[in-house]
């Protein structure tokens, strides 16, 4: 919420007892969407950023490291993916990367919020140039039902969701996960955001128990980013079985130069834990 004078104060229900506080220079929009109140700022000290539900969901200074790993650790430890599909991420960052992949034939976006693809596009160019590639096609629907629809299509599904609070609880819900291992080719992977270890280890515990029937392989990496709660972001790998911490092929320089996180030294580095989290996370779902 914006607080006299002139900052922003991030309102996280699952963050009881913190809050990140970013100074604002201009409001830009404030919308109330079908299923969200949209707001986006510019600011002093991180340049543009998109808050849904008074939550910061990226700003322009460091939204390059998640989207990134989003997507080039999947990339790079597939053996061949040809398709992808993304669920949220309605801001493009997910698709830019994607985008860099030639091997890529179907990127498919289901994002239930058309505002926020609108409000991306008209505001946040950085992110939201992953929505020009001709091969993405955009799908303003529910998640869970495009996915149920779509059998054995994606070798990467990539659920780039808000926090589990409200509509986005069924996101870490085991039902839904059931519906993208069916959504998934074999050998194919789901990727999910999956909260930061040093504030949310329950949660992602929780997820874990939930789901972990349904994946022979969850393997959890960590992301650091500033602008998010303890300036860190997690994302659980789930998979048939095959190991996603280690890259399988070089990376390609012409998508090197361009990129600001993803190494593959980073890409390995990501899956090693401090030794609470690692701990906790090998209990969960025994």
């Amino acid at each position: 919420m914006l607080q006299a004078p002139g900052w922003f104060f991030e309102d996280t229900p699952s963050d009881s007892g913190r809050s990140l506080a970013v100074e604002v220079t201009r409001k830009l929009v404030e919308q109330q969407s079908q299923f969200q109140k949209i707001e986006i700022y510019d600011t002093e000290s991180v340049g543009r950023m998109l808050v849904l539900d008074n939550i910061i969901q990226l700003t322009e200074s460091d939204e390059f490291a998640y989207h990134e790993m989003f997507v080039h650790v999947p990339m790079n430890a597939h053996p061949a993916p040809e398709s992808a599909l993304v669920i949220g991420g309605g801001d493009g960052g997910i698709l830019r990367e994607l985008n860099r992949y030639a091997s890529l034939r179907r990127i498919d976006i289901c994002e239930i919020d058309d505002d926020v693809i609108q409000l991306s596009k008209q505001y946040l160019p950085f992110t939201a140039c992953g929505f020009d590639d001709p091969r993405v096609s955009v799908h303003v629907a529910d998640g869970a039902e495009f996915a149920r629809n779509s059998p054995g299509a994606y070798d990467l599904i990539l659920v780039d969701s808000t926090d589990p609070i409200g509509p986005a609880e069924v996101l870490f819900q085991r039902p839904f996960f059931e519906t993208l291992s069916k959504a998934l080719k074999p050998g194919g992977v789901v990727v999910t955001q999956c909260m930061a270890i040093y504030l949310h280890l329950n949660m992602i515990r929780n997820l874990i128990d939930a789901i972990r029937p349904l994946f022979a392989r969850m393997q959890y990496m960590n992301v650091l980013v500033p602008t998010y709660p303890a300036g860190v972001i997690g994302l659980m790998v789930c998979s048939s079985g095959p190991d996603f911490s280690k890259p399988i092929r070089p990376l390609d320089p012409a998508i090197a130069r361009n990129l600001k996180y993803y190494t593959p030294a980073i890409h390995s580095g990501a899956f090693a834990l401090p030794r609470f989290a690692e701990q906790a996370i090998a209990a969960a779902g025994e």
